[in-house]
């Protein structure tokens, strides 16, 4: 599939377009939906562990991440992993910390 190609999804990765009936926000049982642009963000298959674990400790699901915040996280963890550190949860709430005040 050109989709599988182009983002280096696996090829045991099943896609599905979704129907004008489908939303986004409830994706049939055991699927997620993900957007184009958060493909284009960076966003691989399977998700890194810590995008998972920061998604569970915000309460959202990777459907809800606009592309903006995309790009933003899959860049911290490649930053992080590039430095040798692995981006974690405690790491962004320090983060955001130090920008609140400003």
């Amino acid at each position: 599939m050109l989709l599988h190609k182009n983002f280096h999804i696996p090829n045991d990765v099943v896609t599905m377009v979704p129907k004008r009936s489908d939303w986004a926000s409830l994706p049939p049982l055991g699927y997620l939906t993900v957007s184009e642009t958060s493909l284009r963000a960076g966003l691989r298959f399977p998700p890194p562990t810590v995008l998972v674990e920061i998604l569970r400790r915000c309460g959202v699901c990777l459907s809800q991440f606009s592309y903006r915040a995309m790009l933003v996280i899959v860049g911290l963890i490649s930053l992080f992993r590039d430095r040798g550190v692995v981006l974690t949860p405690e790491h962004l709430s320090r983060m955001e910390r130090l920008t609140s005040d400003m």
